[in-house]
C-alpha cells in the first residue's frame, strides 16, 4: 500500500511541472487571426523544356561548347595532333 501512495505522489509532482498552457508555437497553427498567402494557381508543366530531335553534330565541337574557360576561337584541342599536323 506505501508504493501506491509513493507512486501516486511522485505522479501527483511531476504532473505539478507540466506548464498549464501549451506553447505558443503550438496553437499559433490553429489561430485564424494569423496571416497566411492566397492559393494560387501554377501549372502542372512549368519551367518544363521541350526536347525535340535534332541533326547530330559534330562530337567535337559540342566538347569544345562544353569546355569551361576555353575560347572556341583557339585551337586548344588535340585535333591537330590527331591528324598529324
Amino acid at each position: 500500500m506505501m508504493k501506491l501512495f509513493s507512486l501516486a505522489g511522485l505522479g501527483l509532482g511531476l504532473a505539478a511541472c507540466v506548464p498549464s498552457q501549451p506553447p505558443s508555437y503550438l496553437v499559433s497553427a490553429a489561430d485564424p487571426a494569423v496571416g497566411v498567402r492566397p492559393p494560387a494557381y501554377s501549372s502542372v508543366t512549368a519551367g518544363v523544356r521541350g526536347y525535340d530531335v535534332v541533326t547530330p553534330l559534330d562530337w567535337r565541337e559540342l566538347n569544345r561548347r562544353a569546355t569551361p574557360g576555353v575560347a572556341p576561337e583557339r585551337d586548344d584541342s588535340n585535333d591537330a595532333a590527331r591528324r598529324g599536323r
